[in-house]
């Protein structure tokens, strides 16, 4: 049996790396896939199921889990699997951007704490989004607000990336506050909302 570790890897990375190996050992029957997140868990089950390829996922630990991929008669040939396009394993993915500390236009408190819902609400979703960007205001949520940090952190763990825009963190003198996540700039942000879903709540 072939294993191929993706732990600490994002989708599609774990997606990717596991046709890589499909095909590089065209011979090889059984596959394992080590990751650490759910989504990595479901994405390479629904390319295993367009491959016609059986899967079974195990949880080995807290936030490891082993999904099994076997070829059997009926799964696709050789070149099919070649020919396998792994964005759509990954089409179904979101990313989510907030561009504030507030939902909506209303009362200011009550907006602050409705974004505060929305964004607890994301921790609670079947489907977990891709990745999460924070710019203008947004990224208060991610250097000062206590509660959106910990939501954050939660998600995190389950293998969705934190994105902060630098030039908003410089420009409201949050870049040594930020507590999740990473830093990214607005090329990086535009590629990103160019090529995904978008869910945008402010």
């Amino acid at each position: 049996m072939k294993t191929v570790n993706c732990i600490g890897d994002v989708c599609p990375i774990p997606v990717i790396e596991a046709k890589k190996a499909l095909r590089e050992n065209k011979d090889e029957k059984e596959f394992e896939i080590l990751v650490d997140n759910e989504v990595a868990t479901e994405n390479l089950t629904k390319m295993a199921n367009e491959l016609k390829i059986e899967s079974s996922v195990k949880k080995l630990d807290t936030m490891k889990y082993s999904v099994k991929l076997t070829k059997t008669e009926n799964s696709l040939d050789h070149k099919e699997i070649e020919n396998y396009n792994t964005d759509h394993a990954t089409s179904d993915n979101y990313i989510v951007v907030i561009s504030s500390n507030r939902m909506g236009g209303g009362d200011e408190e009550f907006s602050k704490s409705l974004l505060e819902g929305f964004v607890y609400a994301l921790t609670e979703q079947d489907k977990l989004p891709e990745t999460v960007i924070c710019y203008n205001e947004g990224v208060r949520l991610t250097t000062e607000n206590e509660k959106t940090i910990e939501d954050f952190k939660a998600l995190k763990d389950r293998g969705v990336r934190i994105l902060s825009c630098g030039l908003c963190l410089d420009n409201y003198g949050l870049k040594e506050s930020l507590k999740i996540g990473e830093i990214t700039n607005m090329f990086k942000i535009i590629e990103m909302m160019r090529t995904k879903h978008v869910v945008k709540p402010c």
